[in-house]
C-alpha cells in the first residue's frame, strides 16, 4: 500500500494472479498494521511445462450509455463525462530454465483509457408568456475535452529449487501510469505564457522481492522469510513543463497564483469566458448566466494551484516459523517477526507561491493557502517550495496457535506486539508508539464433527500503522500564513483585482499597503499580528501520553451445510474505536498538537466515535457440478463523529490529521450517521458452465447489488478552513440518498483446440439496465462563512428554515441567521437568504451508465 496515505499503491492485471485471499475480520495475529480488511495476493510462477496466455479486452464508447448531465442551480455550467474507449491487452509465459530446478514467469500488459467531458453553459431565463423556466443551452458554448490514462504493467519472476523441501523466488513487479488532461475549460485558467490549464499526473510503482520457503522434520517445521522494496513515485504537475524552480513567479503555470471567486452576488460567466455574439446576447447579466454565487458555486482562474512530486519507499523484511504437532489435539503454532522502514521524499508548493480566495462580499481576497512564517508582526517570510524527507520504522512480532480438539472445537489464540517510530524531515524523532499488544481470540465449534457446521466467535484488537503523511505535515512542521487584501484601489493602495489582470495576483494583491488590518476592527483578537494570521507554528507537539490508534472487533455467527457445498449462515459484527490519533488546536489554528480526542491533553475535545454494527444472513455455494453462487443481506449501522482516515465531505485524505477535530469551533453537530452508513446491502452472484461437448462449453454469470443511500448533511464554509468544513445542522439532518441498484451479466464461449490450447471469447455488460441513480448531492447549504447552529445560541425559527430544506420557508431576503460566529471584522456572522445555496441537495453525481466489455484469451 501507499506508505504516505495507506491507499492501494500498486495495480497490476488479474491475469498475473494465481490466487487472492480477502480476510474481512477475525484474522490471526500474523496479520498486523491494518484496521480494516487484509488482501493477500499470490502471483503466478513457472513450472516444468511451458504455459502462457495472450489476452485483450475492449470497452467501446459506442456501446456505453449516455451519462446524465450534472445540472447545477447555482451555476450556468453543465457537464458530463463519457467513456470513449478502454483497451488493455497483454501476454504472459512461464516455464523451465533448468528442469526440476529453475523456472521463470514473465508478463507484460499495457492499458489505455480515453474519456471525453462535455461542458455547456445554460441560461436562467423564463418564458415571457407562461412564466416557466426554460433554461436554454447558450449557443456556441458547448466544448469537449479529452483525457487519457495509460499504464504499463509488468512482472518477472524466478523460482529456484534448492532441494525437495526448500526454494527461493525473486520477483519484480511494476505499473508505471500517466494521466494527461491537455486543456482546461476555463479560458482564465491560464498563465501569461499561454498555459491552458492542462495537467500531467504520474503514478509509477515498482516492487522487488526475494522470498525463501523451506520445510524440515518431515515438514513439521516450516520456515518462510522474505525481504522486499516497494517504490512509488506520484506527481501532479502542469503540462507546460514548468517546475518547482518557477514557483517564485515567472508567468508559467507553476509561477502564476490560482485565484478562486465565490462572491455571493453572482459573477457572470462573461467575466471569465468569451461567448459568441448570440451567446452574449442571451447571457446579458449575472442573473441569467452566473459563474459563481447563488450560495454555492465558485470559479477558479490563474495558475495551476497545488503542485506536488513525491517518491515513497517501503523496505520490509519478514520471517516466520510454523510447527505442526499433536498434543491433546492438533496444533499449528506459528511465530514471526517483521520489520519495515518508510521514506517519504516530498516536494510541494502553490503555484506563484500563494492561492488567493475571494470573500463572499467580493470586497477582499485572502491568501487562503501559502507556506511561510512571521518574523515580526505583519512581516512574513514565504517558503515558495517545501521539500522534506520524513521516515518511519516499525517492528512487529507475534505468536499464535490454532488448536483443533477431536475435530469438534478449534481454538485460535494469538498475541501480536508492534512498535512504530516516526521521524521528522530533519531526522529528529517526532513520535513513538510503544506497547501495541493485540490479542486475537477465536472459537469454532463443529457439532457435526464432519466439517459441515460452524459456530464461531472472535475477539480481535487491531492497531493502525500510521501512514507517514503525518510525519511530513505535522511532525516536520508546515507553516502557513494569511493576509487579506482590499479589492478596490484608492489613492493610498493599489487594490487587488486579479480578474482584470492575473498578473496582479503576484504583484498588486501582495502589496503590504493593500492589507486589511483584522486585529484593529471591532475588538478583533487575532494576536499577535494586526493584519496577518498564522496557521500552524513550527513542529506539532505530541501528547507524552499518546495512545496508539486502535479498534476492537467482535464477530459471532454460525453456518450449516444445507446442500452439497452449499452453506447457510448468519453473522454479527461489532467494531468500535478505543483511541484515535488526530491533530487539534485550542487557539483556532494558530498552533496545533497531536493527541487522542477526549483523552490526555485533548480532554477538552469529545472522544472520537466510530461504531459499526452489522448482521448478515448469507448462502454460499462453492464451485462444484459446474456452478457457484452467493446471496447475502446485511443490515448495518455506522454512527459517530469520526469518519476515519478520509473525510468524504471535503475529499481530504490526511490520515490522523484530518480536519474533524482541528478547531473547537468545528466540533458541534458532528455526531450522527457517518458517510459510509448504508443500512441495507443486498448482494447476489451466480455463474454456471454449460458443457456442450468435450471441447466446447458456455459460461454465464449474473450479479446484483443493491444498497440503500448514504446520509445527507448541511455543510457551510468555515472562516479559516473554507468550504464544507462546518456541519451547520447535526450530521445526517438532510435525509438520505436513494437506493442504488446494479445488475451485471457475463457470457462466454470456451473452445478447447487441443489438450493445452484453449481460446475464450467473453462479453460483460455492466449496469445492464442502465440504472442511473443519484450517488451524491450538493451538501453545501452556503459558501458563506458560518459556524454550527446550536440550540442554545441560534434563532430556532432560522434553524427550522434550513431544516425545512425549502428556501421558500426562509421568507424574504432579510432572514438573518445569527450563527454566533465572529468574522475577521469582529462582528457576528449572519446568513441571509441570498447566501443560501440554491443548488443544495441537487445531484452532483450519478451511477455510471451501461457499458460493455469484450474479451479474448488464448491459453497455451
Amino acid at each position: 500500500s501507499d506508505p504516505a496515505f495507506g491507499t492501494n499503491g500498486a495495480q497490476f492485471p488479474v491475469e498475473f494472479v494465481e490466487e487472492a485471499n480477502v480476510i474481512t475480520g477475525g484474522y490471526m495475529a500474523e496479520y498486523g498494521r491494518a484496521t480494516g480488511g487484509v488482501l493477500n495476493v499470490v502471483t503466478k510462477s513457472g513450472s516444468n511445462e511451458f504455459h502462457g496466455m495472450v489476452w485483450g479486452n475492449w470497452s467501446p464508447g459506442a456501446l456505453t450509455g449516455t451519462p446524465k448531465v450534472i445540472d447545477s442551480a447555482a451555476s450556468s455550467i453543465l457537464s458530463s463525462t463519457k467513456l470513449l474507449n478502454t483497451v488493455d491487452f497483454g501476454a504472459e509465459v512461464g516455464g523451465p530454465i533448468i528442469k526440476d530446478r529453475l523456472w521463470f514467469f514473465v508478463g507484460f500488459s499495457p492499458s489505455f483509457n480515453w474519456t471525453k467531458t462535455t461542458r455547456s453553459l445554460r441560461a436562467f431565463v423564463t418564458d415571457p408568456v407562461t412564466g416557466e423556466a426554460t433554461n436554454p443551452v447558450v449557443p456556441g458554448s458547448t466544448k469537449d475535452r479529452e483525457q487519457s490514462v495509460r499504464a504499463f504493467s509488468y512482472i518477472a519472476k524466478l523460482t529456484f529449487l534448492l532441494n525437495a523441501d526448500n526454494n527461493i523466488s525473486l520477483s519484480v513487479i511494476g505499473s508505471p501510469s500517466t494521466g494527461l488532461t491537455p486543456f482546461s475549460f476555463s479560458e482564465r485558467r491560464t498563465s501569461p505564457n499561454g498555459w491552458k490549464g492542462g495537467s500531467i499526473s504520474t503514478d509509477d510503482t515498482n516492487t522487488l522481492s526475494l522470498r525463501y520457503q523451506g520445510g524440515f522434520l518431515d515438514k513439521h517445521l516450516l520456515l518462510d522469510a522474505s525481504v522486499g522494496w516497494f517504490r512509488l513515485r506520484s506527481a501532479n504537475l502542469p503540462n507546460d513543463g514548468s517546475g518547482f524552480s518557477n514557483v517564485a513567479g515567472d508567468g508559467s503555470a507553476a509561477g502564476t497564483p490560482a485565484v478562486r471567486f465565490r462572491r455571493t452576488a453572482p459573477h457572470a460567466i462573461t467575466e471569465f469566458e468569451t461567448l459568441t455574439a448570440e451567446g452574449a446576447a442571451l447571457c446579458v447579466n449575472a442573473a441569467t448566466c452566473p459563474a459563481t454565487g447563488r450560495g454555492g458555486a465558485s470559479y477558479d482562474i490563474g495558475g495551476y494551484g497545488f503542485l506536488q512530486d513525491a517518491t515513497l519507499d517501503r523496505v520490509q523484511g519478514r520471517a516466520s516459523a510454523t510447527v505442526l504437532f499433536q498434543g491433546l489435539g492438533h496444533h499449528i503454532i506459528k511465530a514471526g517477526l517483521d520489520i519495515e522502514n518508510l521514506r517519504y521524499d516530498l516536494k510541494k508548493a502553490y503555484s506563484g507561491g500563494v492561492f488567493l480566495r475571494e470573500n463572499t462580499s467580493g470586497s477582499r481576497f485572502a491568501d487562503f493557502r501559502q507556506y511561510g512564517y512571521f518574523t515580526a508582526p505583519d512581516e512574513a517570510t514565504r517558503q515558495a517550495v517545501i521539500n522534506s524527507i520524513p521516515t518511519a520504522t516499525s517492528v512487529g512480532a507475534y505468536v499464535q496457535d490454532s488448536w483443533s480438539i477431536m475435530d469438534l472445537v478449534t481454538l485460535n489464540l494469538g498475541l501480536r506486539y508492534e512498535n512504530q517510530q516516526l521521524f521528522a524531515g530533519d531526522g529528529s524523532l517526532g513520535l513513538t508508539l510503544n506497547n501495541m499488544l493485540s490479542p486475537r481470540l477465536g472459537l469454532i465449534y463443529d457439532f457435526t464433527q464432519q466439517g459441515r457446521s460452524k459456530l464461531f466467535a472472535n475477539f480481535s484488537r487491531y492497531y493502525e500503522a500510521l501512514p507517514i503523511d503525518i510525519a511530513d505535515r505535522a511532525l516536520t512542521g508546515e507553516n502557513q500564513y494569511q493576509f487579506q487584501h482590499y479589492r478596490a484601489a484608492t489613492a493610498t493602495r493599489p487594490g487587488c483585482n486579479p480578474l482584470a489582470d492575473i498578473a496582479q495576483a503576484s504583484n498588486e494583491c501582495l502589496d503590504v499597503r493593500n492589507n486589511f488590518a483584522v486585529n484593529t476592527v471591532n475588538g478583533g483578537d487575532y494576536d499577535p499580528s494586526g493584519a496577518g494570521l498564522q496557521t500552524g507554528a513550527g513542529k506539532t507537539p505530541v501528547d507524552s501520553q499518546l495512545k496508539p490508534q486502535s479498534s476492537d472487533e467482535i464477530v459471532l455467527g454460525g453456518e450449516y451445510e444445507v446442500i452439497s457445498d452449499g452453506r447457510l449462515g448468519v453473522s454479527y459484527t461489532r467494531r468500535y474505536m478505543n483511541a484515535v490519533i488526530e491533530d487539534m488546536s485550542v487557539d483556532e489554528a494558530s498552533t496545533y498538537f497531536i493527541g487522542n480526542p477526549g483523552q490526555g491533553i485533548a480532554s477538552a475535545f469529545p472522544k472520537a466515535v466510530r461504531d459499526y454494527d452489522a448482521v448478515t444472513a448469507y448462502f454460499t455455494k462453492a464451485f462444484s457440478d459446474g456452478w457457484m453462487g452467493q446471496v447475502s443481506y446485511t443490515y448495518s449501522s455506522l454512527r459517530g463523529n469520526y469518519n476515519g482516515l478520509f473525510r468524504p465531505e471535503t475529499g481530504q485524505l490526511d490520515p490522523n490529521i484530518n480536519a474533524d477535530f482541528d478547531l473547537i469551533s468545528l466540533l458541534p453537530n458532528r455526531t450522527g450517521p457517518l458517510d459510509a452508513d448504508r443500512n441495507h446491502f443486498i448482494k447476489a452472484y451466480a455463474s454456471k458452465e454449460f458443457v456442450i461437448t468435450s471441447s466446447f462449453s458456455l459460461v454465464a454469470g449474473l450479479t446484483y447489488e443493491g444498497r440503500s443511500g448514504a446520509p445527507i448533511n448541511y455543510l457551510g464554509s468555515h472562516p479559516l478552513y473554507g468550504a464544507n468544513e462546518v456541519f451547520v445542522l447535526p450530521r445526517g439532518a438532510g435525509g438520505r440518498l436513494p437506493w442504488r441498484h446494479a445488475i451485471n451479466a457475463k457470457g462466454g464461449v470456451r473452445v478447447k483446440i487441443s489438450k493445452d490450447n484453449v481460446v475464450e471469447f467473453t462479453a460483460d455488460v455492466f449496469n445492464m439496465f442502465n440504472f442511473q441513480a443519484v450517488t451524491s448531492v450538493d451538501e453545501t447549504i452556503t459558501n458563506s462563512d458560518v459556524l454550527p447552529f446550536q440550540t442554545s445560541s441560534t434563532d430556532p425559527q432560522a434553524a427550522a428554515c434550513l431544516a425545512g430544506n425549502g428556501l421558500p420557508q426562509c421568507a424574504g431576503n432579510n432572514t438573518a441567521i445569527n450563527t454566533s460566529a465572529k468574522g475577521p471584522d469582529g462582528n457576528f456572522i449572519k446568513l441571509t437568504r441570498d447566501e443560501l445555496n440554491t443548488n443544495f441537495k441537487r445531484p452532483t453525481a450519478y451511477q455510471a451508465p451501461i457499458s460493455v466489455r469484450f474479451g479474448i484469451r488464448f491459453s497455451f
